[in-house]
C-alpha cells in the first residue's frame, strides 16, 4: 500500500521518532526539499537534528504504514532505530 503524504501522516511518523528519543519539545522547519526536525530535552538543549528530504519522508511513511500499531509502540525495536538501520541514515548533530 503506498503511503499517503499528508501533514497528519508526516507529523505522526516524525512524532514517533521524537517520542523514541525522549524529546520534550520540538521545532520543525519546512524547507524546499523536505523538513528539518529538532528535538530538545527538558533543559532546552538540542538532542537531535534530523533532515528528511522528500524521499526519506516517503520511505518513513511507507515503513510506518506497513506495520501494525503494536509494532510501532515497541520499546525494543523503535521507529528511529528501524528507520536508521533500514535506510542507512544517521542522526545529524546528535548529542545522545
Amino acid at each position: 500500500m503506498p503511503a499517503t503524504i499528508s501533514y497528519a501522516n508526516v507529523l505522526h511518523a516524525v512524532g514517533q521518532v521524537l517520542d523514541q528519543i525522549g524529546a520534550k519539545s520540538i521545532a520543525i522547519h519546512e524547507e524546499e526539499d523536505g523538513l528539518v526536525v529538532e528535538g530538545f530535552n527538558s533543559d532546552g538543549q538540542l538532542l537531535v537534528q534530523m533532515h528528511y528530504d522528500i524521499a526519506s519522508l516517503y520511505e518513513l511513511l511507507k515503513a510506518q504504514a506497513g506495520q501494525p500499531a503494536a509494532a510501532n509502540a515497541s520499546a525494543d525495536d523503535g521507529v528511529l532505530h528501524r528507520f536508521l538501520a533500514q535506510y542507512d541514515r544517521e542522526l545529524v548533530g546528535s548529542v545522545l
